[in-house]
């Protein structure tokens, strides 16, 4: 997740929680993995104390989940390729 890196390290640096806000902006990282141990450790605290974190957490992972799982799309390029190949065979019937 692209931050302003300096902002977001001052930030986490005066903050020794996570609270809503802090959750939700962290939840990507935290579903990819992407999280430091004292950062995971704040995340996980807050999310199994706050049960509406903890049903955003579950949902949202289920999401990227699904979202990961669906067939990747075929190009526009790609498309208009086979419509006119398509178009073309259809012709020649």
């Amino acid at each position: 997740m692209a931050k302003s890196l300096f902002g977001w390290f001052n930030r986490r640096q005066a903050k020794s929680e996570f609270d809503c806000d802090d959750l939700k902006e962290n939840c990507s990282d935290y579903v990819d993995s992407e999280m430091v141990n004292e950062e995971l450790a704040k995340f996980e605290s807050h999310m199994n104390d706050c049960p509406d974190c903890g049903t955003f957490v579950k949902t949202f992972r289920a999401t990227v989940m699904t979202a990961r799982d669906l067939p990747s799309r075929i190009s526009a390029q790609d498309l208009k390729k086979r419509i006119q190949e398509r178009i073309a065979s259809e012709g020649n019937r």
